[in-house]
């Protein structure tokens, strides 16, 4: 009895060993796995085909992939190739890489394009281990020739109608190049002339007077005491009258302190009623410059009131026209050929 259960022992041993073994062949088996394979196995003289070249190997493992040039063998050219890919298998440990790879062959007859060698490694293992697909084999026919037809000349190319976008590049082409050449007639036109290239308009400025009111409306416009900016309203007020008083009477105010405008404005002869505003313009602005004093809001409005009073004032009048009454006593206006 002992020695039948020594057997059976035994017989169950050696049973799981085999089962072992065999798994273990089964995992290496559905590791080395490389498949090489075509979309077709018949093709025509210079058509393409694709050829796909297949690898499944554990996801640990390091991958060799062999170098594909522009020729498999003398008789298969390779017209293009992909990237490697990946995708995932049945069991996650493992996973399927894939390349295809666009071939044809310009010689008629069977065609073997022999294996490829993909070669794998583990980390800690320096060995290189080997993965060989299979061979496969390709057919290149002829392409038939009807004989008993005649012989034609190859169609030329046929003639599409130009479109309007075809025609735009030329056309704005056209257009550049019709500007550059006016551009350089007008150029030379105007160097001929003896003028500026480009007119220079020119604004005739007014009198002076009328230039000094303009610019203390644009004072006016700055609001600038309003904003705290005390010292520079008046300095901006003061210049504007001394520029008056240079352009209009000839009077060299922008050099001269306010003691002395006072006395060129005398020896100018001009009217005495004005010159107690110009007065009171220069005195405020000397206190605001110098003493840095604050004038209240009203003095301030004062003082741009009586710079346009002091030009309104002492601006040119011009000259009344004489008449003269007839025995009528009707107003006969002046011969012109009469000189005064």
């Amino acid at each position: 009895m002992r020695k039948t259960m020594n057997i059976n022992f035994r017989h169950i041993s050696v049973i799981y060993l085999v089962l072992v073994i065999g798994a273990v062949n089964s995992v290496n088996t559905y590791a080395q796995k490389a498949v090489l394979s075509l979309d077709t196995s018949s093709i025509k003289i210079g058509e393409r085909v694709l050829l796909r070249l297949n690898a499944t190997l554990p996801k640990t493992a390091s991958i060799y992939w062999p170098g594909i040039g522009d020729t498999l063998t003398s008789k298969v050219e390779v017209a293009s190739k992909s990237k490697i890919d990946t995708n995932a298998t049945s069991r996650n440990e493992f996973t399927n890489y894939i390349q295809t790879i666009l071939i044809t062959s310009f010689d008629t007859g069977f065609h073997y394009i022999p294996p490829f060698k993909i070669h794998y490694s583990y980390a800690g293992d320096s060995a290189r281990h080997e993965l060989l697909s299979e061979g496969v084999y390709i057919k290149v026919q002829t392409v038939e020739v009807d004989t008993t037809k005649a012989i034609r000349d190859i169609r030329g190319p046929i003639q599409a109608p130009i479109s309007f976008a075809e025609i735009v590049p030329y056309l704005a082409g056209m257009a550049v190049l019709a500007l550059f050449i006016g551009l350089v007639w007008y150029y030379l036109w105007r160097k001929r002339m003896n003028k500026p290239l480009f007119p220079v308009i020119t604004r005739v400025p007014g009198p002076p007077w009328q230039t000094a009111l303009e610019s203390l409306d644009l004072l006016e416009e700055k609001k600038l005491w309003q904003n705290g900016k005390i010292k520079e309203y008046y300095s901006e007020l003061t210049d504007i009258i001394r520029h008056y008083l240079h352009e209009q009477h000839g009077i060299e105010a922008m050099e001269m302190i306010t003691a002395e405008i006072l006395s060129a404005y005398d020896s100018a002869g001009l009217q005495d009623d004005a010159r107690s505003k110009l007065t009171k313009i220069l005195m405020q602005a000397d206190f605001v410059k110098f003493a840095k004093a604050i004038p209240l809001r009203n003095e301030n409005e004062l003082s741009l009131t009586y710079s346009r009073q002091f030009i309104e004032n002492t601006k040119p009048v011009p000259a009344a026209t004489e008449t003269k009454l007839t025995e009528n006593n009707t107003i006969q206006a002046p011969d012109p050929d009469v000189k005064a």
